[in-house]
């Protein structure tokens, strides 16, 4: 992690990978590992969080009749605006699973001057993802409600891999 700060202040790009929940904690991270708040700042230009949920199989893809009361008190918590909800029936293209394939959910924090300000001087990891969410950062699960209102995810999916 010092060697590819002192590569990114030196002037050259660097892509690392990182495993963290999401964009956010991964600021978190840097600064547990030992890099200053600072310097963080000074070279981190934005941070990508990526999960792969599975997709409805589109041979069986059936619409959902009623949702189990998790699935509707999930939804009304994350402001679920309505709409056809699908689910896989199971069929022999699936192996009866009712999911095929797989697709990203991705929440991009880019760092403007402020965000930079707020890490170098060490925020808690809420304060940081309020004020990330605050300047325009779609977050894992808002992509995963994106992505289940299109008919490609389940609302398991979903909660799945956002709720931590």
């Amino acid at each position: 992690a010092r060697i590819a700060i002192q590569a990114s202040l030196t002037g050259h790009l660097v892509l690392s990978t990182l495993h963290t929940n999401d964009a956010p904690s991964s600021i978190t991270r840097l600064i547990n590992i030992g890099i200053e708040p600072y310097l963080i700042s000074a070279s981190v230009n934005g941070v990508l969080a990526q999960r792969l949920v599975r997709k409805i199989c589109p041979h069986c893809r059936a619409k959902v009749t009623a949702l189990r009361e998790t699935e509707r008190v999930y939804l009304e918590k994350y402001g679920w605006k309505g709409g056809d909800l699908f689910q896989g029936a199971g069929c022999e293209k699936c192996r009866q699973t009712g999911y095929k394939g797989r697709i990203g959910l991705y929440e991009l924090m880019e760092l403007d001057d402020e965000l930079r300000d707020l890490i170098s001087r060490n925020p808690p990891l809420t304060e940081l993802r309020r004020a990330a969410c605050d300047r325009g950062m779609r977050t894992l699960r808002s992509d995963g409600l994106q992505k289940i209102s299109a008919g490609m995810t389940t609302v398991d999916e979903i909660m799945r891999v956002t709720e931590t």
